[in-house]
This record gives structure tokens, sequence and C-alpha cells, in this order.
């Protein structure tokens, strides 16, 4: 078990093993219909079986507190939580104990684990450029129990890759035109990392089929901007005005390299590579 960014997980088994998605939310479960048609047999696990509309059977069990419940055995898993609060207690429960309580009930260990973790957990990095050797420096109590479920992972499970995910857009996280809609002033020069949620699932099922994924990879795509930028290109879509600059006119905030990722996708580039692809996508769809 290493926690060394350079680290390499073990091969990856043949295609149509059983996945687990532990976390069965809107990423989850567009990750198993992708994995369902490539081949997969695909478990969800979510505390509300009956309100997941997905093509595959979902568990019903609350892994922070599974008591005596078993999970099948599987050959990966695939870890997308999302806490019910965003404090400090919210991420504990929803990371760490889960992380505690999924261990507990599967049977075995998986061959392959992937946990999606967020970019919080490197701290602000203000005015840096950020890749996977960086050191996290969390200062938000949520930052700090993030990187502590990720040590907690590759303590618990062989075979661990941790993908934090930046900003996470797509069909139904639309915030940001939202905010353009609303005419809502943002921070222009407040620098902003973002992936579609489609990209992201496509590079999860990536590491899953891959026999040498890295143990570490920030979710990102290539070109992280200013907010004021990716505003300034939605009201153009929208054809409404751009939002007023609420920010003190200093750029701040941490730029995520996405090389690593570019690197490992190889082949297999990104959908939305940038904001101006994954925007145009999501007004077109609205109609």
């Amino acid at each position: 078990m290493s926690s060394s960014p350079s680290a390499h997980t073990r091969p990856s088994p043949p295609e149509g093993n059983h996945v687990l998605l532990a976390g069965c939310g809107d990423l989850g479960a567009h990750v198993g219909q992708l994995l369902t048609r490539s081949g997969h047999r695909v478990t969800g696990v979510r505390r509300n079986p009956q309100t997941a509309r997905v093509p595959f059977p979902v568990i019903g069990m609350d892994l922070a507190d599974p008591g005596t419940k078993q999970l099948p055995a599987v050959h990966a898993v695939v870890i997308a939580l999302t806490a019910d609060t965003y404090d400090a207690a919210g991420y504990e429960r929803a990371y760490r104990q889960t992380l505690r309580g999924l261990a507990k009930a599967l049977p075995e260990a998986p061959e392959r684990v992937v946990l999606v973790s967020s970019t919080g957990a490197l701290g602000e990095h203000d005015g840096q450029v950020v890749t996977e050797k960086t050191e996290p420096r969390p200062e938000r109590a949520t930052g700090k129990v993030l990187l502590a479920a990720e040590r907690d992972v590759q303590e618990i499970f062989e075979a661990v890759t941790v993908l934090r995910a930046a900003g996470i857009y797509g069909p139904g996280r639309t915030r940001t035109i939202d905010q353009v809609l609303r005419g809502s002033p943002v921070d222009h020069q407040r620098i902003t990392n973002r992936i579609h949620r489609d990209d992201l699932s496509a590079v999860i099922v990536r590491l899953l089929e891959t026999e040498d994924a890295p143990a570490l990879l920030h979710g990102v795509d290539t070109e992280p901007a200013p907010l004021g930028r990716v505003v300034e290109f939605v009201a153009g879509l929208l054809n409404v005005p751009v939002p007023e600059d609420s920010g003190s006119g200093r750029p701040h905030g941490k730029t995520l390299d996405g090389t690593a990722l570019q690197r490992f996708l190889g082949e297999h580039p990104l959908q939305f590579p940038t904001y101006r692809e994954g925007y145009a996508a999501l007004v077109e769809a609205r109609g």
C-alpha cells in the first residue's frame, strides 16, 4: 500500500468483472451506466435505493453504519460520496466513517479501488500552479477530513487510485449558468478549475480498465481560467449581460495543472477539454 503519487496500482482484472459503486448519486450512476455499456457487472450502494433510476441493481445500505449487513464480493470499488452537510462532521461521516464501514461490509478485499476525492484536500496554494507532487496544506476543516480520508483508503485497501476532482459541472450542475442568468455578481479574478461530469465519469472507467493506473490524479480539464472569463463566455452564449465583478480585482486562487491526467488519457482525450466546449453543450441542451 503506497501513498506516493508516483506509485502504481496492480493490473485490473479482465473486462466484465463486478464493480461496486459505493455512493450512487449523479456521478456514481453515470459511471455505472458507462461500465454497464462496456460489459461490466455493476452493483450500486446507497441509503435510499428506491430513488436510483439506473440499469443495474442498487443495495440499500448506510455504509457509515452497515451493522451486520454484507456486500457482495467484487473485483473493484468506486467510492463516490456526497456529504449531507458541508462541515467537518458531515465530511467525517460521509468519508472516513463510510470507508471503515465499507471495509467491514466487504467479504474480501477488492483488486482495484478508486476514491473520488476533491481538490479541496490540497488547500489554498494561492497564486501557485499545483500538480500531483504538490504537498497538500488544507486549512479548512473539510479539506483536512478529505486528506485524512485519502490516507485512510490507502491504508485500508490495496491498489488504490485517489482521483481529486476539481469543480464538477454538467447536466444538473449548472451553477455558473444559473448565476449568469440571474445576473449575480461574481469574483472575476478568482481562478477556477473544473471538469465536466461526463469526462470525470470516463476517467473513472478508464482507471478501472487500465493496467497501470496512477495512484493519484487531479481530475481537471486543460484550461483553468479566471471566473470572469468563464462568465463572459457563458453570457455570450446566452445573449445576456456579463455579471458584475464582486471581487477586489486581484487575481487569486490556485491553478491545477492537468498534465498528468492528459498523459494518462493519451489517445482518449477529454470530450470537453475546456469550459468552452462544456458550457456550449449545456446551453445548447437547454434549447
